[in-house]
């Protein structure tokens, strides 16, 4: 069977590597290509060699690309002779490493997944072209790229996180820089007195501010964001079940009143927070920035709030996401959302520590009010907010533009997809996918499932699918249903 994976990041290792461990039944013979423009094979854009304060934001112990052995990182590690006499070799579980070092274990794990295909007999090769365009036949599906035509019998989109948004429209303009990443190239070209506007308070925008930090920049950093909220601080992960909001509270309301209502969902959140003796009200209150990390420097230990985030995030979020109906999914992110993803995207304390530090100092602040950035006669870039105008010598653009977005270069594949039926947009961003197995939609009455897909695109259907947890659990789901369509075309 011949599959075509679009995309050879992150996601695209971990559907190889359960491949592998999925699909082997010793009669298919799998022809396997990767597409991939990029020029760093396996990592993404967030796991290429960069300075080493960027650092992954979950523990070591915890960081894979196979759900079930959540400690494979740390072997390799351990194992991996560069690192052998270094103090990487000795982490304890719940270290950070810098996200270049895993990047590199996924590079090592692509070779090893494609050495071990060939010794199967497996053909694994890679197209170093971005899709272009797929279109189906009665018998296959045809992916165009720069160079070529070439043809899979299915198809799974592997497309990764998408490039920032540009939300000011500043591309081209001087002293703007478009991708943060990697930072060992962007920030150089950043004077080291400069003022500087990162726009995002998100995980990237938290790498920029600390980069800049950490290569001794002098000059006034300012994060913003529409809600100026900052990720919280990785706490101490305790295991915790669920007593109030579970799949089963969940579905009673679903039967009461045809869907889950926000509010409803707000009530059990709320009875889950005071039953751990934590309130909603205050992990929703209008803080600092500052205040909120202080706050969550001090519960390092037991933070409730990211607790039953985390496990609610595991135990019930396709019972919530599903039950939602269309009007209460949009509420959901447009009130609720902005003050969950820092619970469940929070950055090392290390990482908060620094923060903490240059906001102390004065040299960085974290804002919610601008209204306009437009560049500024002379060079430089305006700030319009509700304090008036101000001047910054450069902007830094680390914004996510929605909750399935794939970017700009991935757009002409996935309209190619929706006009020959083989894929459905979601509203939320992102395709429609078949929770249970991941396959692409169709409009398409009878259409055979020939396309999969895995990861962010998919969130708008599973709600946050792009963790390298989630990735893992889907890339089984989808390798499953991989060997169930070869069995039955054989």
């Amino acid at each position: 069977m011949r599959v075509a994976v679009i995309g050879g990041g992150a996601a695209a290792v971990s559907l190889l590597d359960s491949m592998l461990r999925t699909v082997d039944d010793g009669r298919t013979r799998w022809d396997i290509t990767l597409y991939e423009g990029a020029p760093d094979l396996a990592t993404g854009r967030a796991y290429r060699p960069d300075l080493d304060c960027a650092l992954v934001n979950r523990e070591a112990g915890y960081m894979s690309i196979r759900c079930h052995e959540r400690d494979h990182f740390l072997r390799w590690l351990r194992a991996e002779p560069r690192y052998r006499h270094t103090q990487h070799a000795a982490l304890p579980v719940d270290a950070f490493v810098p996200r270049r070092i895993y990047g590199e274990y996924l590079v090592s794990q692509l070779a090893r997944c494609r050495g071990e295909a060939e010794r199967r007999g497996w053909t694994v090769s890679v197209v170093r072209e971005f899709a272009l365009e797929a279109k189906a036949s009665d018998s296959e599906i045809l992916i165009r790229t720069a160079d070529g035509v070439r043809y899979a019998d299915r198809l799974v989109l592997c497309l990764g996180a998408g490039s920032p948004a540009d939300p000011y429209r500043l591309v081209g303009a001087p002293g703007f820089h478009p991708d943060p990443y990697p930072l060992r190239t962007v920030l150089p070209r950043i004077g080291q007195d400069a003022r500087v506007l990162v726009l995002g308070t998100g995980l990237s925008g938290v790498d920029v501010a600390l980069g800049l930090l950490r290569t001794g920049h002098r000059g006034p950093v300012t994060m913003a964001s529409r809600h100026g909220v900052l990720p919280g601080v990785r706490a101490v992960q305790r295991a915790y079940q669920l007593r109030r909001l579970t799949p089963r509270t969940v579905g009673r309301r679903v039967a009461e009143h045809g869907s889950l209502r926000l509010r409803d969902f707000l009530d059990l959140l709320r009875a889950e927070l005071t039953e751990a003796g934590a309130d909603i009200a205050e992990a929703t209150a209008r803080r600092a920035a500052h205040e909120w990390l202080r706050a969550d420097l001090a519960r390092l230990d037991d933070n409730p709030y990211q607790t039953i985030a985390t496990s609610a995030l595991h135990q019930v979020r396709e019972s919530v996401w599903s039950g939602f109906g269309d009007a209460d999914r949009r509420r959901f992110l447009r009130r609720v959302h902005p003050y969950a993803k820092p619970l469940f995207n929070p950055m090392p304390p290390s990482t908060a520590r620094a923060l903490l530090a240059a906001m102390d100092s004065g040299q960085l602040e974290v804002r919610s009010d601008l209204t306009a950035v437009v560049p500024a006669t002379g060079g430089g870039f305006w700030l319009d907010s509700g304090r008036g105008r101000r001047r910054v010598d450069g902007v830094v653009d680390a914004t996510r533009s929605g909750l399935a977005t794939t970017g700009t270069k991935a757009e002409p594949l996935l309209e190619s997809l929706v006009n020959s039926g083989l894929a459905m947009r979601n509203p939320y961003g992102g395709l429609r996918v078949d929770t249970a197995t991941n396959a692409l939609h169709s409009p398409v009455p009878g259409e055979v499932t020939r396309c999969y897909a895995l990861g962010d695109i998919t969130s708008g259907d599973l709600f946050y699918a792009g963790s390298m947890y989630m990735i893992n659990v889907r890339a089984d789901v989808i390798s499953r249903a991989l060997a169930d369509s070869a069995s039955h075309d054989e």
